[in-house]
């Protein structure tokens, strides 16, 4: 009987202080956050109010917590409205720059993925006997396979930019490889 009414007291005590270790625990996590978050400082510049600061019914703000000196803000008695002056301008449009398609460069960055690397059974530059094959069905073939994708080369083979005599001028670069 003793070693039971033991059992149950150190049971007792030991679920007494677990949690009254959990109560302080969290009790301290809390005021851990809160003094993590809290604000360092306040900047405020002179002659203005500090940002976030409360303003008193009296129009003033203080200064610091600390301190007992405070800015008065005056109302402003009347706005003056800014004065435009607007003047005629005359619009004159200005055509870009027409640059040259570089077939050579936009292989670089649209086909050399698959094309020079033979991702996907992509048929590789230089590799004549293939590009061959491909020629004996028609350059139209050949387009009609770059404008609308085939297999896993998607359409346009990437260069969405590319109008289709530029896709032109890269089938040719490819082929002259």
């Amino acid at each position: 009987v003793h070693a039971v009414r033991t059992n149950k007291r150190s049971i007792i005590m030991a679920v007494s202080s677990f949690t009254a270790m959990m109560l302080v625990s969290t009790q301290l996590a809390t005021q851990s956050i809160s003094e993590n978050i809290k604000p360092v400082g306040q900047v405020c510049l002179a002659e203005q109010p500090c940002v976030g600061s409360p303003i008193d019914a009296g129009g003033s703000i203080p200064v610091g917590s600390t301190s007992t000196s405070s800015i008065t803000i005056e109302p402003i008695s009347a706005v003056e409205e800014p004065t435009i002056a607007l003047t005629e301008t005359a619009l004159v449009a200005v055509e870009p720059e027409s640059v040259a398609f570089n077939a050579a460069a936009t292989y670089q960055m649209n086909c050399f993925a698959c094309h020079g690397t033979g991702a996907a059974g992509a048929p590789l530059l230089g590799e004549a006997e293939v590009w061959e094959e491909k020629l004996a069905k028609g350059i139209e073939e050949i387009m009609a396979n770059v404008i609308n994708g085939i297999n896993a080369m998607p359409a346009r083979g990437l260069c969405a930019s590319c109008s289709d005599d530029d896709l032109k001028a890269l089938v040719d670069y490819i082929i002259s490889q």
